[in-house]
């Protein structure tokens, strides 16, 4: 649980870091896909922290957090990176924009997860 929670805190650090880089560097015709981008970032990352904090003590809680992380990278992570790279319309990341969807269906997954997780009966310590 102890690396799920770095992990997710180094995504909350890179995500604060995005927003005030894309601030002053980001298009103002993008800035919809940019707070989509940090908005969904910050919620996952906040899920996975959860996931690790609950205490549920089970595997699928666990996996729940791991699934949220990689939401974040896949969802944000390549929007945000696309958008922080783009010169003259194409970014070296646009390859990896098929990678957003599959980012939104971990964020799904990982929330049905945690319903599981938050169902089973709690691992003793």
């Amino acid at each position: 649980m102890r690396v799920l929670i770095a992990a997710a805190s180094v995504c909350g650090l890179l995500l604060v870091a995005a927003g005030a880089i894309g601030a002053h560097m980001v298009p103002v015709e993008a800035t919809r896909q940019w707070d989509s981008a940090l908005l969904f970032g910050f919620v996952h990352t906040l899920a996975a922290l959860a996931a690790a904090a609950l205490n549920l003590r089970t595997r699928m809680a666990l996996i729940s957090g791991w699934v949220f992380v990689a939401g974040v990278l896949l969802f944000s992570g390549v929007q945000v990176a696309k958008l922080l790279t783009v010169s003259a319309g194409a970014s070296p990341f646009d390859a990896l924009t098929m990678l957003v969807p599959v980012g939104g269906i971990a964020f799904m997954l990982g929330w049905g997860l945690l319903a599981i997780a938050a169902l089973m009966p709690a691992k003793e310590s």
